[in-house]
């Protein structure tokens, strides 16, 4: 993390509404208790400043069921934290608008995601892109195909490897 930066994990923990903490628990964490766990932050938050991954944990381990297969159950929210106090994919989707203004007409743009919130992210800006820049469909299409291509790797790979 940017100790530079002026936002904190502290911050959002402490000084976020509700509501916005719930928000990035959910989308940035894809955690399915998110509006349950922000409702617990908030109240304990009143009793008392949290101020460690230890505390917040806690808070989160009264919420989520603990399930060995999926991993700890504070995974998801620290997860959202980190992205949310890194600034890491809103930048992404920008990035992509301002290359696809770059491309000529029927040009190509390939993006590799490493997880499913930048998946996301790389398609609403490739769909954004399309409807602002009247793109042809086949700008579409070349993010599907490459997308299928990225997940046919893994499955190949991973059939390899076992």
């Amino acid at each position: 993390m940017d100790r530079t930066q002026s936002l904190t994990a502290e911050d959002v923990v402490n000084d976020y509404k509700e509501e916005e903490l719930a928000n990035i628990i959910y989308e940035y964490g894809e955690e399915r208790f998110s509006r349950q766990i922000a409702k617990k932050i908030c109240e304990e938050r009143k009793k008392k400043r949290i101020t460690t991954t230890l505390e917040l944990a806690e808070i989160i381990k009264k919420i989520v069921p603990s399930n060995n297969k999926t991993g700890h159950p504070a995974k998801r929210t620290f997860q959202a934290i980190r992205i949310e106090v890194n600034n890491e994919i809103k930048p992404l989707k920008s990035t992509i608008r301002e290359a696809i203004k770059c491309l000529n007409r029927n040009g190509r743009l390939c993006v590799i995601t490493f997880h499913s919130l930048e998946d996301r992210a790389v398609k609403i800006a490739y769909q954004d892109g399309e409807r602002k820049m009247h793109m042809s469909k086949g700008f579409s299409k070349m993010y599907m195909w490459s997308r299928n291509f990225r997940e046919n790797y893994y499955k190949k790979t991973n059939r390899a490897n076992n």
